[in-house]
């Protein structure tokens, strides 16, 4: 399996493989429940890596979630959790842990805890795979949603694209996950 790696964050250190990154909009992240377990974009790009791979890569020892952000006036900001844990595909890759929080962005994961993944074709989430096009687990819609549609400018007013609430509840330039084993 190729996975992208990632080294040169002085907020994370090194270690990270990246699991999901949004910054131009080149991908759409409107995706069927088969392309998000497998994964698909360009991993020099924007990509997600797929459900599958990520449970298999956390499934046989703890991982941290590293989350940085950016917005669209040059601000970043970043969201760490010490036990990034989800469930296979007969469990519909539930976020199970995450773990305690550190970091500047605030967050707006913990409730998405318990959450199953839904995407527009298997939406478990009450409509709102269907209604945000894009594949997350929701909880009573979200508060974050790094998956959402890419909008390429923050105009104060369209709230529905990648969003982390707790930090700014306004479209987000750039977002990218990462996970590695904890030492």
């Amino acid at each position: 399996m190729t996975v992208p790696c990632e080294s040169n964050l002085p907020e994370a250190g090194a270690g990270w493989t990246v699991i999901q990154r949004r910054k131009d909009g080149s991908v759409n992240f409107n995706r069927t429940w088969s392309e998000y377990r497998e994964g698909f974009g360009n991993l020099h790009g924007e990509f997600f890596l797929g459900l599958e791979k990520i449970h298999l890569l956390t499934q046989s020892q703890p991982h941290e979630l590293f989350v940085f952000l950016g917005d669209f006036f040059n601000e970043t900001r970043y969201a760490r959790y010490n036990n990034f844990v989800i469930g296979n595909e007969k469990e519909f890759y539930e976020l199970k842990e995450l773990g305690t929080f550190s970091g500047t962005a605030s967050d707006s994961m913990q409730t998405h805890i318990n959450q199953k993944f839904s995407t527009p074709d298997r939406d478990s989430s009450n409509n709102c795979a269907k209604y945000y096009s894009s594949g997350w687990w929701f909880s009573n819609c979200y508060r974050c949603n790094l998956n959402g549609k890419y909008i390429n400018i923050d105009n104060g007013t369209d709230v529905n694209g990648i969003e982390w609430r707790w930090w700014k509840a306004r479209p987000m330039k750039f977002a990218q996950m990462m996970i590695r084993p904890l030492e």
